[in-house]
């Protein structure tokens, strides 16, 4: 009994030091772009905590680094494993050694606000900058050196990007509720509409298009060909980045659950890390479909 009531007023007074701290219950604050690497491990850039985090294809979590970003958005991750982010807080693009050394690739004040990065087979960089005003976006390239050129203008706060294999880009002009392709020389149709403020973008083997459909919870697939929105996944709270390995599984990170979720090739979701216990699998959801305009 005595020993119970000195607990109790020890604690009362704040005397605490002994125990160890609890673990946290989500280890991502506001996950946002997502990319994969060769041997599948999955990267996430870790927003409110100004990180980037490594996730194991077992679901370990290890921090690559904290270390000069302010407000890191967009990932993409190249074939000898360098980590390419864009740090809307800083107008920077930078890259990230194996080790976790962090270098500046570009810095300019033209980096309004990068959200979004893709890879080409040569190593430079694509982004998407969703600007200041309403239909300021902008598509740039970054060269190997940094060298920065506007491809495109005129989108409404884009968030997403993918470039597939014969050079075309695919775009999330997430304001406008459209999925946009720019060719190499700048021209710039509508592929899709019909979504719900769509966000990250990544293609599958097949070329077809993967897009987290933030506002409509849910994961969607676009072709590419005819820009018909069919549904994969659903169940998501605010799904925000989105990337594929080479494997076929698709990987989410869910905002609103604070955790990076898989969508294997079958369609069953389930949580790699972070967020609440692993889910069951996730019933699709109707879409209706939209085609190229």
């Amino acid at each position: 009994m005595k020993t119970t009531l000195l607990l109790t007023i020890l604690l009362a007074a704040g005397f605490t030091a002994s125990r160890p701290p609890a673990p946290p219950a989500v280890p991502f604050g506001y996950p946002d772009g997502v990319a994969v690497d060769a041997a599948g491990n999955v990267y996430v850039v870790d927003t409110d905590n100004h990180a980037v985090q490594k996730v194991s294809p077992t679901g370990e979590v290890k921090l690559l680094t904290d270390s000069a970003l302010t407000y890191p958005t967009g990932i993409a991750v190249s074939a000898a494993g360098l980590v390419y982010v864009a740090d809307a807080g800083t107008h920077r693009i930078v890259r990230i050694s194996p080790e976790g050394q962090v270098t500046t690739l570009a810095h300019s004040r033209s980096l309004v606000y990068p959200t979004a990065l893709c890879l080409d087979s040569v190593g430079n960089l694509y982004l998407a900058d969703a600007g200041a005003a309403p239909h300021s976006g902008t598509v740039q390239k970054v060269s190997l050196r940094g060298a920065l050129t506007t491809l495109a203008a005129g989108f409404n706060k884009p968030t997403g990007i993918a470039l597939a294999p014969g050079g075309l880009l695919y775009v999330a002009d997430t304001e406008n509720n459209t999925i946009k392709q720019v060719t190499a020389t700048g021209q710039v149709t509508v592929l899709a509409t019909g979504l719900n403020h769509p966000r990250g973008l990544a293609l599958e083997a097949s070329g077809t298009l993967v897009v987290a459909d933030t506002y409509g919870n849910s994961i969607r697939r676009v072709s590419p060909t005819t820009g018909q929105v069919t549904p994969l996944a659903d169940g998501f709270r605010f799904p925000a980045g989105v990337a594929t390995d080479r494997a076929g599984a698709v990987y989410v990170s869910d905002t609103g659950s604070g955790s990076l979720r898989k969508i294997s090739p079958a369609g069953l979701v389930s949580t790699l890390a972070g967020g609440s216990p692993p889910v069951p699998a996730a019933s699709t959801a109707d879409s209706t479909s939209t085609t190229k305009q």
